[in-house]
């Protein structure tokens, strides 16, 4: 059984690598940046608990079902393709945690776009409190603070846009938040949707 009492086929490969990360942190902290191959990129996530989004993992579970998507977890990407040398992890946990208190964060209906990874997802209001957020850890990873369209992805691909319309009807309605009190440091694979999380950066309330 793994954690929680839950039979082993009910967990996919992604969620037995972010237990993995929960139960031996040291260990997943060791792994090299390039681990997952040469076209990995850094991100930087917020995942939300299981139990703070039951609507969500629904309503993945019947897309995921009839479109076939790839399996990764819903989280929400800060920032992306920056550059950071594994001895500078300790002094990015220092100074994100430092500057950057827990927050929450608001979604509120789904969005679809012609796009691999923003084909399928809730829609998250972008406030003052999360641009300010999203500015600080641009400062901080040393990159342009661009135009950011934040959301929840519940699925990657290329189906068309009608039939993920066709899909609507069926979900809940969906509408909430969360608070992220941690971030984590991500090595993703965009080409095998393969990642690896390589830090957890834990908020502290000032």
């Amino acid at each position: 059984m793994r954690p929680g009492g839950i039979a082993p086929l009910c967990w996919n490969r992604i969620e037995i690598r972010f237990i993995d990360f929960l139960l031996n942190p040291k260990r997943v902290k060791k792994l090299k940046m390039n681990s997952l191959g040469k076209d990995s990129l850094l991100t930087l996530w917020a995942i939300p608990k299981k139990e703070e989004i039951p609507l969500f993992l629904e309503s993945k579970r019947l897309i995921d079902n009839k479109l076939k998507g790839p399996s990764f977890p819903i989280h929400i990407t800060l920032a992306a393709q920056f550059d950071l040398n594994l001895s500078k992890v300790k002094n990015l946990e220092e100074e994100i945690a430092k500057r950057i208190n827990p927050i929450e964060i608001s979604y509120k209906g789904y969005g679809m776009k012609d796009y691999f990874f923003q084909a399928f997802y809730v829609k998250v209001d972008l406030n003052q409190n999360l641009q300010s957020v999203r500015s600080k850890i641009c400062d901080i990873v040393k990159i342009e603070d661009e135009e950011f369209m934040p959301h929840l992805s519940l699925y990657y691909g290329k189906k068309s846009l009608e039939k993920k319309q066709s899909l609507l009807a069926e979900l809940p309605e969906i509408e909430g938040s969360f608070t992220a009190q941690t971030f984590y440091l991500v090595s993703f694979d965009p080409k095998n949707i393969e990642w690896k999380i390589l830090n957890s950066i834990h908020l502290r309330e000032v």
